[in-house]
């Protein structure tokens, strides 16, 4: 029989029935104790918890790290999440069925914890859950853009590029990496990140930061991420790594990507590319050429770019899914708000727009 249950506190019980869960279900990193933990320790915009343990007689079979935020006097239910969450889902069980028992007893628990709300508003929601697909996404959900993969099980890199790149291009690649390698004083490390050279991602969110602010676009807020990853970083035991990978010429960054290594998917986060005289040869076009490589060398089956509009992401990939969103009004001031969301979700579908969006932001 399925039954439900809400949880309002976060405890060491709690996060133990979620590292119990992850080890027979689909979720992706964002999704993992550790991260749902520090999120919640490092936010103060949460109302109230509410996550959501779905039960099939005594076995979990489903969980939704949901809360109630204050957004504008607006009270909002929406995902436990943050600027270093790219995918918000619940997370199923391999026993997991999405069946018309399972649809009834969703709809009673929406019901349920969005009663004294004015607004449901669900967004970053993935088409897929790794293979399997997202059990709530319906017509009501929107699309809004797509998430980018790079699959390597039975990759060829030679017939990828090829097949994504015209002779000028290829002719482009040559004479730009014949110019950057000319020297022989191009190096690319890739160090584990720990709590003993954290300092290099701060320093790496910091530019990542000013260059965001020198176009005048909104970004997110450099305290925050720092705690928050600095605080992922510090579990001893997490089934994760991160990595920063660094490309030097004349020992001055170019280029650095930092990721993290979740069963065998490297989730492409952070990447800078640096002022120097070299910007103008795309190091970070052929550090990510490195870093496919890097990835066979070191069993790595699918290289995750995440959901985004840049044209890199498109170029490096053979593989994308869908990203959605669902906003319900439940009362007039939620359908105010309602108004504004569906508003940028419209403006961010055109690049111009989006840009002029972000620069109001930016400015308020």
């Amino acid at each position: 029989m399925i039954h439900y249950k809400i949880f309002e506190n976060i405890d060491k019980d709690l996060i133990e029935n979620l590292i119990n869960l992850k080890k027979k279900s689909s979720l992706y990193v964002f999704q993992s104790p550790e991260w749902i933990e520090t999120v919640i320790n490092n936010s103060n915009n949460f109302d109230k918890l509410k996550i959501v343990f779905i039960y099939n007689n005594d076995d979990t079979i489903l969980v939704a790290p949901f809360c109630i935020k204050n957004v504008y006097g607006c009270k909002e239910l929406c995902w436990i999440s943050s600027d270093i969450i790219d995918y918000n889902n619940v997370i199923i069980s391999e026993a997991f069925k999405n069946d018309n028992n399972f649809k009834s007893v969703w709809k009673q628990i929406i019901k349920n914890i969005s009663d004294k709300c004015d607004l449901i508003f669900l967004d970053k929601n993935p088409e897929f859950i790794l293979s399997n697909k997202n059990p709530l996404i319906n017509f009501e959900y929107k699309y809004y853009q797509k998430s980018f993969q790079l699959n390597l099980n039975k990759f060829d890199y030679k017939i990828f590029y090829d097949n994504k790149n015209n002779n000028k291009s290829k002719q482009t690649d040559r004479r730009k990496e014949k110019k950057l390698k000319s020297g022989d004083d191009l190096v690319n490390s890739y160090d584990k990140i720990d709590s003993s050279n954290f300092q290099l991602v701060e320093e790496l969110i910091f530019e990542k930061i000013s260059s965001y602010q020198s176009k005048k676009e909104k970004t997110f807020e450099y305290q925050k991420i720092i705690n928050q990853y600095k605080k992922l970083v510090s579990y001893s035991h997490s089934d994760y790594k991160f990595n920063l990978s660094i490309l030097k010429k004349n020992d001055k960054k170019i280029s650095s990507i930092f990721g993290v290594i979740f069963n065998s998917t490297y989730y492409y986060l952070i990447p800078v590319t640096h002022s120097s005289e070299f910007k103008n040869l795309s190091p970070g076009r052929f550090h990510i050429m490195n870093l496919i490589n890097w990835s066979i060398e070191n069993n790595i089956q699918s290289i995750d770019f995440t959901a985004g509009d840049e044209p890199y992401k498109y170029s490096w990939s053979n593989n994308y899914f869908k990203m959605f969103y669902y906003i319900k009004p439940l009362s007039a001031k939620g359908a105010i708000r309602s108004i504004l969301l569906n508003l940028y979700y419209k403006l961010r579908k055109n690049y111009f727009l989006k840009k002029i969006y972000h620069y109001i932001q930016y400015e308020i």
